[in-house]
């Protein structure tokens, strides 16, 4: 189901998809718009102790965003891909690894892997009408309308970032993400994963 972009009245203030940077310990940057998710935890046997709840948090940060996977009350996860500048304020952020994935192992609330790839495209033509059908594509991949967000910001004609939840399962999430820059007429396509150990 299709969503109109929430519009913001904030300046689109993000440089490029070339300044953007990948990291995972990045620390929470304020949102302009969020949407939190209830996400299934694996079953437990009867008798033990339940899992604790799990949430992930869609944010939008310009054209940017962060992704929180939270449990219980605590951030078991940030994954941040934003207009860090070259001064960020933590040890590993990186340039994307255009079209590669980038596979990262660890702890977070039970999973053990985290997958990362983006792709920037060129648009030719008219950018308004490519940034619509991104935000079609977005609402079209959402598990449901409450697990998709986009934000629409004045002043640049197809300036828009949209997130979406693919998939909530017990050993899986998965979202996506989209950058559009319509000053350099590029959008940036993310997906992100999380998967257990078997």
């Amino acid at each position: 189901m299709l969503t109109l972009p929430r519009p913001l009245d904030i300046p689109f203030t993000d440089t490029s998809a070339e300044a953007l940077r990948f990291s995972l310990d990045h620390g929470r940057i304020a949102p302009l718009a969020a949407r939190t998710i209830d996400v299934p935890t694996e079953a437990v046997p009867i008798g033990t102790e339940a899992a604790p709840p799990l949430t992930l948090t869609l944010t939008i940060i310009g054209s940017s965003h962060q992704a929180i996977l939270g449990e219980s009350a605590a951030d078991a996860l940030i994954e941040t891909f934003a207009c860090l500048g070259e001064e960020a304020d933590d040890s590993s952020p990186a340039r994307p690894n255009w079209g590669r994935e980038d596979v990262r192992h660890g702890r977070w609330a039970g999973f053990t892997e985290h997958r990362f790839t983006a792709t920037r495209t060129r648009t030719d033509g008219d950018f308004p009408t490519a940034a619509a059908e991104v935000l079609a594509a977005s609402a079209g991949r959402a598990l449901t309308a409450e697990t998709h967000l986009s934000v629409a910001f004045p002043g640049q004609p197809g300036a828009l970032t949209a997130l979406t939840l693919t998939c909530a399962r017990p050993e899986r999430i998965a979202w996506q993400s989209w950058h559009c820059y319509p000053q350099h007429q590029e959008i940036v396509h993310s997906s992100s994963e999380l998967r257990r150990s078997k």
